[in-house]
């Protein structure tokens, strides 16, 4: 008998041996013939997010499948999430082999006992592959699903798996990831989080309808609760932490509109569809918002402004406002700092940098502020008046017209052009034609973002460099000015030269060091400044996008404030002041404008006339082939210029003469005769 039971037993263990062996047999021919399909796992598309400088979100939109999920490394997510997600989904996720035959055993008996389905046993690896599939839910779909956690448990270490249930989870409507979570309720990165907010995010991929926390909090926070407790029954957490996550309050963020640095996260999404993190400093973009809304208020209604900050070293852009008001549907959406437009008086420096490379001029030049014409267009200054021979350092100051249009017109517009571009400012390639001499006075279209960047490049000392929104962008660098000629221009119109507008009543010692000019186009369609103080370059526009004019917007009212106290600002003032610059030799100066050039002479009247009084006094009119400059001696005294035209005079004989500033003279006889009328 004994000996049958051992031969019996015998037979059982080679039947249990041959069961297990062909068992492994069918698992290795299904595992063969049934590869996990580990492509599967990178088949989600990612959200496109915008970080600040510092990593501080700016924008996040859904990718190309409608979902909101932004991928993060394990050790970006908070530890507290971690630990709360295995505790409530799958506390011996280290463990087991991918299924958790404890938890299989513990479901088929609560199951049994109640007749129906009220605990199931699914893992961590067990949900991702159902995520991967999304297969119906049934029996066959668990068998498979058991097999493929096998499988992905043998190809990836837990703690890979973890950070792909992590990313990959639902966590309310459209929210895929605990990264895309944390942005969507609590407006910070799951890195973030604490314990309280962890519980709570954790307990919603069970049912993401149901617990969504902004629709449903009160049922939220009943998961929540059940989470923070399985943490202590696991001993994750103390006591005194549970109470503490368990009674603290849940403030939810139910608006993710964008309002700080709006305009800069999607132009930054423009340049890199794919996102990442941006050179914008928040710290600084709140500042100069404030500054600029404030500003805003005291101007006429309806006026929009754009202001660009870039970091020179760096060629960072550090803070971009496109539109005063980003709630606007209209405007509010219009970027003006990308627009093109009329820079005014703002490319003057840029005329007068190539003159001093070419050893035409130097700041104590002397340059003429006459009338002149040229094809039919009569120039004119803001003020309407001229100022005659004057200083190169002065006109740059004053903003003169007529200085800067000869300085184009003598060193050649290719070469203005070339200067302004090799700047950092992008011309079309037909704009000295369609531009031509206007272009010293804002004849070309330009946007804020080049024209402050070309500035960064004056404050450079010549390194030209393209700006940068992103933090691992690269940026390309040349040599577009020399060095002494960038410091020349930048002291000639430093705040060490004159005072800033709305800053008067400062003290000298006071007011910070940084250079700008200010530009009006034509029909005061728009405002400008623009500056650096060798740390940052700054640019404000002010106007309306639809483009009409309005007499409030003259560059240095409206614009040139709101510069001044951007520079003022502890942010972003010098660090110091800049070294002097050398002077410039000019080697071959401008000639005398053709105005000027030509022989003085009195064209009336001629010499040797006679004129004929009437009752003792007759009216002479004089006049030369020029107007300006001049001064009128009648007989050796000096005569008012208004007085020359309508001369009354006496019998006798007279001598005039006309003398310029550069002592060229005509001179002219005439006589007057009495006249004897008899009736």
């Amino acid at each position: 008998m004994k000996s049958k039971i051992k031969k019996l037993f015998k037979l059982m263990l080679k039947l249990a041996a041959v069961s297990v062996v062909l068992c492994i047999g069918v698992f290795i021919l299904i595992w063969e013939l049934f590869p996990f399909p580990i492509e599967h796992l990178d088949k989600w598309s990612v959200s496109p997010a915008v970080l600040d400088v510092k990593g501080r979100p700016l924008l996040s939109i859904v990718g190309s499948d409608d979902q909101w999920r932004i991928p993060v490394d394990m050790n970006e997510i908070s530890p507290w999430l971690k630990l709360a997600t295995i505790a409530v989904e799958d506390e011996r996720f280290y463990n087991h082999f991918g299924v958790d035959l404890i938890a299989v055993m513990r479901a088929t008996m609560q199951n049994l006992a109640s007749g129906r389905i009220v605990s199931g046993a699914s893992t961590l690896n067990m949900q991702l592959c159902r995520m991967m599939d999304n297969r119906p839910r049934s029996f066959k779909a668990k068998f498979i699903e058991s097999f493929r956690a096998m499988q992905l448990n043998m190809l990836l270490d837990k703690d890979d798996i973890l950070k792909l249930y992590l990313n990959t989870a639902p966590y309310g409507g459209n929210i895929r990831g605990v990264e895309a979570a944390s942005l969507r309720y609590f407006w910070r990165h799951t890195k973030d989080l604490n314990l309280a907010q962890a519980a709570l995010i954790a307990g919603l991929p069970q049912s993401p309808g149901r617990y969504r926390p902004d629709r449903n909090m009160e049922a939220a926070v009943k998961r929540q609760h059940i989470v923070l407790a399985r943490m202590l029954k696991e001993r994750m957490i103390t006591k005194s932490q549970f109470e503490q996550a368990a009674s603290g309050s849940i403030e939810i963020c139910h608006q993710q509109t964008v309002q700080e640095a709006y305009h800069a996260a999607w132009y930054a999404l423009s340049q890199r569809p794919e996102g990442g993190r941006t050179t914008i400093d928040l710290d600084i973009q709140k500042h100069v918002e404030q500054l600029a809304y404030e500003y805003l208020e005291q101007l006429p209604k309806d006026t929009e402004l754009s202001i660009v900050v870039i970091d020179i070293a760096e060629s960072a852009i550090i803070s971009m406002v496109g539109s005063g008001n980003t709630s606007d549907i209209r405007d509010g959406q219009v970027n003006g700092a990308l627009a093109k437009r009329s820079p005014g008086s703002t490319l003057k420096p840029f005329i007068y940098a190539a003159a001093f490379e070419a050893g035409r001029l130097n700041s104590d030049s002397t340059v003429y502020d006459i009338p002149i014409s040229r094809a039919g267009w009569t120039p004119a200054n803001f003020d309407k008046e001229f100022a005659g021979p004057i200083k190169v350092s002065e006109a740059l100051q004053r903003s003169l017209n007529i200085p800067a249009i000869l300085a184009a017109e003598e060193i050649g517009l290719a070469r203005c052009c070339g200067t302004i571009q090799s700047a950092g400012i992008s011309l079309p390639a037909n704009s000295q034609s369609r531009g031509g001499l206007a272009i010293a006075v804002g004849g070309i279209e330009v946007s804020l973002l080049e024209l402050t960047n070309a500035y960064a490049t004056l404050g450079r000392d010549g390194i030209r460099k393209s700006p940068r929104i992103f933090t691992n962008q690269l940026t390309h660098e040349s040599i577009a000015l020399t060095g002494n000629v960038c410091r020349l221009i930048s002291d000639i119109l430093s705040s060490r030269q004159r005072c800033p507008a709305g800053m008067e009543a400062v003290a000298s010692e006071d007011i910070p060091w940084f250079m700008w000019k200010t530009g009006t186009s034509s029909g005061r369609r728009d405002a400008w400044a623009v500056g650096h103080n060798r740390r940052y370059a700054i640019g404000v526009w002010i106007g309306r996008f639809r483009g009409t004019g309005r007499v409030d917007y003259v560059g240095a009212q409206a614009a040139e404030p709101l510069l001044a106290e951007l520079f003022s600002l502890s942010e972003l003032k010098a660090l110091s002041e800049p070294p002097r610059a050398k002077p410039v030799l000019v080697n071959n100066p401008l000639p005398v404008p053709r105005e000027l050039a030509q022989a003085l002479k009195i064209t009336s009247p001629s010499s040797g006339n006679t004129f004929l009084s009437y009752n003792g006094s007759v009216t002479v009119h004089a006049s030369a082939n020029r107007e300006e400059g001049i001064s009128w001696f009648l007989n050796g005294g000096l005569i008012e210029n208004e007085m020359v035209s309508r001369l009354t005079l006496s019998a006798g004989k007279y001598e005039l003469l006309c003398v310029d500033q550069k002592g060229q003279s005509s001179k002219i006889d005439f006589s007057v005769l009495n006249s004897f009328i008899s009736d």
